[in-house]
């Protein structure tokens, strides 16, 4: 799982070098608006029901699916009306309903494929829930290459066509897997008792804490510093993410408790991140790269920091279902997004090392906290 984690990545990365190479800029723009538009709709729809699903191991699976399902669809047609107005407020001059529509599409087709995963952890072989998450995005990179070099570079429906392909393989997983519902364990006793209401509320705070730590950074020191955190944000924040998905989640997908082996599995993600952290700066200090990037050596420690902590939370992040602390532990999460977001925006005039310092070193402590509650 880590490895098809890792592959999975690394399309969506060339993906970005298969736009620069085959579709002219305002193509490329106009693919990303709607793919991010899709993807904050479908967030918002599913409301983190895949975790929800993976923790509910007292249901049986296909029943645990169709509710899941039933209720992402109704969030996401009740969500219709606010996406349409948010596109017609950001870009009033394209045209809506070709934006809409293709959004609609992707959203729908990635919550068929973010769903699939957790079915294909529950009820499939290792290697076919492997599958399930790398094959769409590496299709995905294989039709925009192909339909790059077939359709004009001026418009961005390769790249549409594309995305649509590759969550369409990923959303035929819910037909593999066990058609039958097993009885679950009677060993497992974990679960999501979390309202849908909590985990909406969640999944937002989580959004605009995303959202906000890169716009609020712009604002404050310029898209240059900006620049260097998006970086470093994507260079760093892939090992937390291949953690949660290669270890967290497999562990709630088989209801099986660990600790020890947590705090290992997120110590080495940890001491990971530094030895990438420390080769970057060697990279910088001995490449002859533009001098404007060497603005990131100053960012780097601090990121280190942050990110080792959240290895280490989500080497954790499956104990509080295993432990009937579901609730809490949003309640938690939600109350560290709020700072981080009181840090992030506070008016107090730092220069960008020290307001970086400071809001790392918060996260930093938050996370740890965090890591540590989920740990006893």
């Amino acid at each position: 799982m880590a490895g098809a984690s890792l592959a999975a990545l690394a399309a969506q990365a060339l993906m970005g070098v298969a736009m620069l190479r085959f579709f002219t800029p305002a193509a490329a723009g106009h693919f990303a608006v709607v793919a991010q538009v899709a993807f904050f709709w479908v967030t918002l729809a599913l409301a983190q029901s895949p975790l929800q699903f993976l923790a509910n191991a007292h249901l049986p699976p296909r029943q645990a699916l169709r509710a899941a399902l039933h209720a992402s669809l109704l969030r996401w047609l009740l969500l219709l009306p606010l996406v349409a107005g948010a596109v017609w407020w950001s870009a009033p001059e394209q045209r809506l309903t070709s934006v809409l529509a293709w959004a609609a599409l992707l959203a729908l087709l990635q919550m068929g494929w973010y769903l699939a995963q957790p079915w294909a952890l529950r009820t499939a072989s290792p290697a076919s829930a492997a599958w399930a998450r790398a094959a769409p995005p590496l299709l995905a990179l294989a039709l925009a290459a192909w339909l790059g070099t077939r359709w004009s570079a001026d418009s961005a429906t390769g790249l549409l066509a594309a995305a649509a392909g590759g969550y369409v393989l990923g959303a035929l997983w819910l037909l593999h897997g066990s058609g039958t519902d097993h009885p679950p364990s009677p060993a497992a006793a974990q679960a999501d008792g979390r309202s849908a209401l909590l985990r909406m509320a969640h999944t937002v705070m989580d959004a605009v804490a995303g959202v906000a730590l890169v716009l609020a950074w712009q604002r404050q020191h310029g898209a240059a510093e900006a620049s260097y955190l998006a970086v470093l944000l994507r260079l760093f924040g892939f090992l937390p993410a291949i953690v949660h998905a290669a270890w967290a989640q497999v562990l709630l997908a088989q209801a099986r408790p660990s600790r020890r082996k947590s705090l290992g599995v997120g110590l080495a993600a940890a001491l990971l991140t530094g030895l990438i952290g420390l080769a970057g700066a060697a990279v910088l200090q001995a490449t002859p790269l533009a001098p404007a990037w060497h603005g990131l050596l100053p960012y780097i420690l601090p990121m280190v920091l942050w990110q080792g902590s959240a290895c280490i939370f989500a080497a954790l992040s499956h104990r509080p279902f295993q432990q009937g602390q579901a609730r809490r532990y949003s309640l938690l999460t939600m109350g560290f997004s709020a700072v981080q977001l009181a840090v992030l925006l506070v008016p107090l005039g730092w220069a960008p090392q020290a307001h970086l310092w400071w809001l790392a070193g918060v996260c930093t402590a938050g996370l740890l906290a965090l890591s540590a509650w989920m740990a006893k």
